[in-house]
């Protein structure tokens, strides 16, 4: 794997706490935080949300991860298959794994990596204009919550 710097990475979806992928983080995770992007648009692809670039793009809030470095390498790995981001063909995934410009709570810009979804998968598909998914799928998708439940109680119990 490329070495591939550092920094922190801004997650607005099944990744962010109490949400079914969380746990991919293990004990990696040295700091968090929320954040904003401003940048792009975020959409409802049934069980996870897909935020596409767009220059005329809503708030997007979620948190600002920091990783210990001497957990990275595999935290990205994790990371990257889940996103079905492969770094040798990154043209042809799903997901591009970018550095972006998150905003802070104080307003400091802070760059951190984002997974950003590929437009035409976003055409027939409901905006979350919130910019909130955790809010967004407890108001419209309750039932959702039930399936995350049921997956985060059997991952928890593979970790042990």
């Amino acid at each position: 794997m490329q070495q591939l710097e550092q920094l922190p990475f801004f997650v607005y979806g099944t990744l962010l706490p109490d949400q079914p992928n969380f746990f991919l983080w293990g004990n990696a995770i040295t700091g968090m935080e929320p954040a904003t992007f401003w940048g792009g648009r975020l959409y409802d692809m049934g069980f996870y949300p897909m935020l596409v670039a767009a220059a005329n793009g809503n708030p997007v809030y979620g948190q600002l991860i920091s990783v210990d470095p001497a957990q990275y390498e595999a935290a990205v790995q994790r990371l990257d298959e889940l996103e079905e981001y492969d770094p040798t063909q990154p043209k042809d995934s799903d997901y591009q794994r970018q550095v972006v410009e998150a905003v802070l709570a104080n307003g400091r810009l802070q760059p951190a990596w984002i997974y950003l979804g590929q437009p035409h998968f976003v055409q027939d598909k409901p905006e979350v204009a919130s910019g909130d998914w955790p809010a967004y799928v407890a108001e419209t998708q309750p039932d959702l919550q039930d399936w995350w439940d049921a997956i985060s109680t059997v991952a928890n119990l593979h970790k042990k």
